[in-house]
């Protein structure tokens, strides 16, 4: 399936993740050139390729000579058609950016992968580095290490924060006591890089630092004054550019 899909660039078209039980859309872009590889792009709860955080990402790579494979998850309220956002959860989020990993490997065989992701899309694809030593290297944004560190924000935020994720995906809410990240991270070979906002109300600066500070190979770290939890524009833009020339991407 191939059809045009706007958000990054021209060369954007939809295809589809069929390594998954059920298929994933997953909206590909190519750079000028012969690509250097492939990342995966994985948008965070209720996130998508379209939204402006992901967006500034996937420029960043398409400028580096990178493809770009950034799937719609599944139970995202800002993908009509990808279910119930009620039934989000992290390990679910968790398989499906593995299913889109394995299905990246199977088209472009033998060119090198790396891994990107955006909130809990960050705490998802330090599992796939831990499971991949040939990762060529892992870019996170705005990164919790844990379901804890959500639930700690919300905690900070006050009741009504915390009624308001509880009613929208109970099974999120319960499995954010549980969900870890660490011991994933720990075990990550490839080079790590962290792009956050120093005013995230979400993922705190030290909680990015605790994330960056697990990986044993974490290479670059940049925290934008100012910036929220969706970080994007020029000053985004540039430490993107200088974490992937970090990276070696």
């Amino acid at each position: 399936m191939t059809q045009p899909c706007a958000p990054w660039t021209d060369t954007a078209r939809r295809m589809e993740a069929t390594a998954a039980a059920v298929p994933i859309p997953v909206v590909v872009a190519e750079p000028e050139g012969p690509p250097k590889g492939t990342v995966l792009l994985v948008h965070g709860r209720n996130g998508a390729p379209g939204q402006p955080q992901i967006a500034e990402i996937a420029r960043a790579y398409l400028a580096r000579g990178w493809r770009v494979a950034a799937p719609e998850l599944p139970h995202s309220a800002a993908l009509p058609g990808s279910g119930p956002p009620a039934l989000i959860s992290f390990a679910g989020h968790t398989a499906a950016a593995a299913a889109t990993w394995a299905w990246i490997a199977a088209q472009w065989p033998g060119a090198p992968r790396a891994l990107a992701g955006h909130s809990i899309g960050a705490f998802a694809i330090a599992h796939l580095a831990a499971a991949s030593p040939d990762a060529h290297h892992v870019l996170a944004v705005s990164p919790p290490m844990s379901g804890r560190v959500l639930m700690a924000a919300r905690e900070a935020m006050g009741p009504a924060a915390i009624e308001e994720v509880r009613s929208e995906a109970p099974g999120y809410f319960e499995e954010m006591r549980t969900a870890d990240a660490e011991p994933a991270l720990n075990r990550t070979v490839a080079p790590l890089a962290v792009v956050t906002g120093a005013a995230d109300g979400l993922v705190p600066l030290k909680e990015a630092r605790a994330y960056f500070a697990a990986a044993p190979n974490a290479r670059f770290f940049a925290a934008l004054p100012d910036a929220h939890h969706c970080p994007a524009g020029a000053a985004c833009a540039d430490m993107l550019a200088a974490a992937l020339a970090a990276l070696g991407a």
